[in-house]
């Protein structure tokens, strides 16, 4: 195929995939970042210091921007920004959060690391972290912990491979090519599966959320 020929047939794809971002299909979100990439990773690393990336892998920061997007997908602001856009202005958002959280000044514990991924305003235990507590900790331990006996109930109510899934990304840390690897799923499959369970998980711990 010439390369014209090429260009129209991704550009081609690229709108099909923006029309269906648009109407809020997270499966088409999560194509489209991996025919980008490639893009998204430089921009990502365009705007990380390197002292940043002495402590956090740009993989990884990269996964929890795309995690956050799939996820957020439902209420993004498609209607001000195109898709790219509001990619790069998550990218911000999580490389300044990643910087105040490791270099801050106001970080009180050196030693209790929470989530990216925790949710605005949760001063307490993140997201992940409390999904680690909760796969590796046994029952007895949460009998003072509304939080935690409730991600532990909700987790059981996963399917196995949604717990697998889980297991292997926030207990063992393996990123998500690797987990595609071992199941034998794509890495656009693994993201997806594990954006729906947080989902899944999140609302089902909304009521307990704490507050300010």
């Amino acid at each position: 195929m010439d390369a014209p020929d090429q260009d129209r047939d991704d550009e081609s794809s690229d709108q099909a995939l923006l029309s269906q971002i648009h109407q809020r299909d997270p499966d088409a979100l999560a194509r489209y970042i991996e025919s980008h990439r490639s893009s998204l990773t430089g921009f990502v690393r365009s705007i990380t210091s390197d002292r940043l990336l002495g402590t956090i892998e740009l993989d990884d920061l990269l996964q929890e921007i795309c995690t956050t997007a799939i996820s957020s997908l439902g209420t993004a602001p498609l209607d001000q920004y195109e898709p790219m856009q509001w990619l790069q202005q998550l990218a911000r958002r999580r490389v300044v959060d990643a910087h105040r959280f490791h270099f801050g000044a106001q970080r009180r514990d050196t030693g209790r690391q929470q989530s990216l991924h925790a949710a605005a305003g949760d001063e307490g235990m993140g997201l992940e972290h409390l999904l680690a507590a909760s796969m590796t900790s046994p029952s007895a331990a949460f009998s003072q912990d509304v939080r935690l006996n409730r991600m532990q109930q909700a987790i059981a109510e996963l399917g196995e491979e949604q717990r697998t899934v889980i297991r292997l990304r926030y207990v063992d840390g393996l990123p998500t090519k690797q987990i595609a690897q071992q199941l034998g799923k794509t890495d656009v499959a693994i993201r997806v599966l594990l954006s729906r369970s947080m989902r899944q998980l999140e609302k089902q711990l909304e009521d307990v959320k704490p507050s300010r």
